[in-house]
């Protein structure tokens, strides 16, 4: 499903399947594109998932080191940095199913890992584990959930639903 609003994405994707064809000047021209046309910067290098990624509001001030590797399911919100520190050679890795909200800083040779949540404008700077909620200014786990608890099984949301029904329609 191509959404307006993930139009970076989609540019992305081109200029990065240009170069991994190994066309020589055409990925650099559609990363400048990017650059200047949707103000955010997302080298052609960079390794993003296939599966649902969303560059919120256009991947406005979004900044990606080209070093970087991005899972499936991700959502990246505006004036995001995701890059390295002055003093290390490794870029982030972002797990599956990640939020980054507005203004994050993720910064250093770090790992987000899978169903994390990052606040907005907090600055990550070490690891966050599976399934953990970090925000703040440096970043701290605020939330850390369990899979079991997290999620309510689709057939015990239908018996609830139902429940509330029955119950309802015995009180009219």
């Amino acid at each position: 499903m191509i959404v307006k609003s993930n139009l970076p994405y989609y540019i992305y994707r081109t200029a990065n399947t240009l170069y991994r064809w190994k066309v020589p000047v055409l990925p650099y021209m559609i990363q400048q594109f990017l650059r200047f046309g949707f103000c955010c910067f997302i080298p052609y290098k960079t390794k993003i998932g296939t599966k649902n990624i969303h560059f919120g509001h256009n991947g406005l001030g979004v900044v990606l080191d080209y070093r970087c590797v991005i899972g499936d399911n991700v959502r990246i919100d505006q004036e995001v940095t995701i890059g390295i520190r002055w003093d290390e050679k490794v870029a982030p890795i972002i797990g599956n199913n990640v939020r980054i909200g507005a203004g994050a800083k993720v910064l250093g040779s770090i790992k987000i890992g899978n169903n994390a949540r990052i606040g907005a404008n907090a600055v990550v700077l070490t690891d966050v584990p599976d399934d953990a909620t970090a925000v703040g200014v440096p970043a701290k786990i605020v939330k850390r959930t369990t899979p079991s608890r997290s999620r309510v099984p689709s057939d015990k949301c239908e018996q609830t639903v139902g429940s509330v029904a029955a119950a309802e329609s015995n009180t009219k």
